[in-house]
């Protein structure tokens, strides 16, 4: 059995300004969520200039969620979280037992009343993560008849791996679902949305999960502070097994290598940080993800303490508008 993983994460954004931006009004869900797998030992956000006012709550998902407001002028931001991370194993055994998905399916939709309700929010079509043709036609062509649910799933998200090529080139946030199952191109968070739109096409509740993962750099190379990058998945739903999380982007279970930041219907329910700034001019954007495994004892150092290697990430890219129109950064591989 996988031993628990401990980690430090480092988020870091930085948003240059050409003119000062006159206000703005943020959200980040940049706060690690505790689960039952998932042990939050310290978590601090520090942002610069310090907001005009802030807040701290929980979204209709349950996900910790940060809103701030700026009411004076600034022309750089530097918003960091860090966090200190146990995750435990979680992920079945890849030749569990499971029941065949079509009877997953019919439990799901004829089950108690109260995880009909439940689920129903994870069934229907989103706006990142709709159900089209396209969507329905790969799922069937994936989903045999007989399979049972986790070899099922599993096989839909491994066949995703291996016929998508990852490009950041060839998606924005706006590019649909069906679009990205045409070209089979697109990044993390992508292949999560095409994952939740085949499953939902056949009635099989999942939901987009936002986080992070540990990557592993070249052999013989050391790891690059500031390197790693936003990921995301999906988690779907079997009575028996309940939530199990997919890796479309890498073909497997999500186990012990992912940190779990927050889950919704898609990417819009989770976006790491998103929000309103009012000003004119260009901006410059800069994110830096580091995720750091750890031993047990190692305890989060004061803010003046903690230094990095200034990388900037190219895995991870965001839209950035002004003049009152909305920002929201996306994910990386």
């Amino acid at each position: 059995m996988a031993a628990v993983a401990h980690y430090r994460v480092i988020h870091e954004t930085r948003y240059r300004y050409a003119s000062a931006v006159s206000s703005a009004r943020q959200i980040a869900h940049l706060t690690p969520r505790a689960t039952d797998w998932q042990v939050v030992h310290e978590h601090r956000l520090d942002i610069m200039p310090a907001p005009s006012e802030k807040s701290v709550g929980e979204d209709f998902f349950g996900n910790h969620v940060t809103r701030f407001t700026h009411d004076s002028g600034f022309d750089e931001q530097t918003i960091r979280a860090e966090s200190l991370v146990d995750v435990k194993p979680h992920a079945p055994a890849e030749d569990a037992a499971s029941p065949d998905w079509r009877s997953v399916r019919d439990a799901c939709a004829n089950g108690a009343p109260a995880l009909r309700f439940e689920l129903a929010q994870f069934c229907a079509p989103s706006d990142m993560a709709p159900v089209p043709p396209e969507a329905a036609e790969y799922a069937n062509s994936s989903l045999r008849e007989g399979d049972a649910w986790l070899a099922a799933v599993l096989a839909l998200a491994r066949r995703i791996h291996t016929e998508f090529v990852f490009d950041p080139a060839a998606t924005t946030l706006a590019t649909p679902v069906e679009e990205v199952i045409s070209r089979k191109r697109g990044v993390c968070q992508d292949f999560a949305h095409t994952m939740i739109s085949c499953l939902r096409a056949v009635g099989l509740p999942a939901r987009y999960v936002s986080g992070y993962i540990l990557t592993h750099p070249p052999e013989g190379q050391a790891r690059l502070i500031g390197a790693d990058a936003s990921h995301a998945w999906v988690s779907a739903y079997c009575p028996e097994l309940g939530w199990v999380d997919f890796d479309p982007t890498n073909g497997k279970l999500a186990d012990t290598e992912f940190i779990t930041l927050g889950w919704g219907r898609d990417f819009s329910d989770v976006t790491p940080l998103r929000g309103v700034v009012l000003g004119s001019g260009a901006q410059e954007l800069e994110v830096r993800v580091t995720v750091m495994p750890l031993n047990p004892d190692v305890a989060m150092p004061p803010a003046s303490q903690t230094q990095t290697q200034t990388q900037s990430s190219g895995a991870a890219d965001a839209a950035m508008p002004s003049n009152g129109q909305s920002q929201s950064q996306s994910m990386g591989p």
